[in-house]
């Protein structure tokens, strides 16, 4: 059977800069807090709330990993989890190709349980101090 994605929403973020969390063996690694981020589509809005924070490690063969632990509040009042991983190839530095993500969800918001059966997959963007997804449900081509 052929998957198909489906679109989900865009993801739009403000980040601060980065506290360099530790340095060693090649590895560096970075925290950068959302300060905002913003959820839009026509199966899930709403914005990201409480303390959202991004992971960032580059290892030495220039791979960079990001881990992702957030809660969205829909338009509606719904609270869903998300986190994800991405990973992207920055030997040309952040920002300069895409990275792709696996979000997952869970929920007890009766109008979003749909979600906790959900492998999203996603394309970002790292540009200054923003950075935008593409998030899209994987699923069954009918």
């Amino acid at each position: 059977m052929a998957l198909v994605l489906v679109p989900l929403c865009t993801v739009d973020s403000r980040l601060t800069a980065p506290t360099v969390v530790g340095k060693g063996a090649g590895v560096i690694q970075e925290d950068y807090l959302v300060l905002h981020a913003t959820l839009v589509g026509d199966r899930l809005r709403g914005t990201m709330r409480g303390k959202s924070s991004f992971d960032w490690m580059t290892g030495p063969s220039g791979i960079g990993t990001l881990g992702v632990r957030a809660i969205i509040e829909t338009d509606d009042g719904a609270s869903i989890n998300v986190r994800y991983e991405a990973r992207a190839d920055i030997t040309k530095g952040v920002g300069a190709v895409p990275g792709y993500a696996a979000p997952v969800f869970s929920t007890t918001s009766p109008g979003y349980l749909w979600l906790n059966l959900v492998q999203g997959v996603g394309r970002g963007v790292i540009e200054g101090e923003r950075i935008h997804w593409d998030w899209y449900q994987v699923a069954e081509a009918r």
